[in-house]
């Protein structure tokens, strides 16, 4: 059932289920098992509605969780099921029909997994292994957000790279979010008016858990946060960070707390689950 040794082609639409339902389908679709060997040159679903090419999703070294986090819409740890779900990987390449929108594309996956993996799941709410925000015991070093100043001038192409070794991002480009870069091994979070919520969402997406805010902190931030990756970010730029570099060589917690005065402490979370049945 999980392992497809051969190319499965589905003509017409994609899932009978979602035809009854009424729900969105693919045209088409190719499930492929990817090839042992192979480069490994994307992890993840390019195209649809809203992209450069409109008309099909072209999905390379998916594992089935990645697809039912794209057709559920929940994070990793929000999917709970058989080992396989995280081991076994496809390539996908499925054709959208004409006049589809990118809402519908999750009911599509969900089509394209009930066809192809004979996938069948349930909601549950279950305790979820995260953490907890708040304050530290020397009080929050965070920077209120500062007003918005008029765009800079500048030069069209690169913006070069700072005193810290890594790329210059314009304060306006991560206005009200948080962007995260990586260079010479090391990892920076950096956002403009950022409210703790979507700081803790970019945290959450960094660490894989739930992030439960309990600062109390309702205001917005000028956030920069600097730390040592644990593992390598695929597709990071590898090379020599400045001499004047100012990222300390720590833990993704140790940053919180020595440079924002926040504690992550561990805590489990109640969360809705999708559990795959089989």
């Amino acid at each position: 059932m999980h392992s497809l040794a051969a190319t499965l082609l589905l003509a017409g639409l994609a899932s009978t289920a979602a035809t009854q339902a009424g729900e969105p389908a693919f045209e088409a679709a190719s499930v492929k098992a990817f090839p042992a060997g192979t480069p490994i040159l994307m992890s993840g679903c390019v195209g649809g509605p809203g992209s450069d090419d409109p008309g099909h999703v072209n999905c390379e070294y998916v594992t089935v969780k990645m697809l039912v986090m794209q057709a559920y819409n929940v994070k990793s740890f929000e999917v709970a099921g058989p080992s396989w779900l995280d081991s076994d990987r496809y390539n996908i390449i499925a054709k959208v029909p004409t006049g589809a929108t990118r809402e519908q594309l999750p009911a599509m996956y969900r089509g394209l997994l009930v066809e192809q993996f004979h996938i069948a799941v349930h909601r549950e709410t279950r305790p979820v292994s995260g953490y907890a925000l708040t304050i530290g015991g020397k009080g929050a070093k965070l920077k209120a957000a500062a007003p918005p100043a008029p765009p800079a001038e500048q030069a069209p192409g690169k913006l070069g790279t700072g005193d810290d070794g890594f790329p210059v991002v314009r304060p306006e480009a991560v206005r009200g979010g948080a962007m995260i870069l990586y260079r010479g091994g090391r990892a920076k979070l950096q956002g403009t008016n950022v409210t703790l919520a979507r700081f803790v969402e970019a945290l959450s997406r960094q660490l894989d858990r739930p992030i439960q805010d309990d600062t109390g902190l309702s205001g917005a931030y000028d956030i920069v946060l600097y730390w040592t990756p644990e593992a390598p970010e695929p597709g990071s730029v590898n090379g020599q960070v400045s001499a004047n570099d100012r990222v300390p060589d720590v833990s993704i917690f140790q940053a919180v707390e020595q440079q924002l005065g926040l504690r992550l402490s561990g805590r489990k979370i109640e969360r809705s689950i999708v559990v795959v049945e089989r």
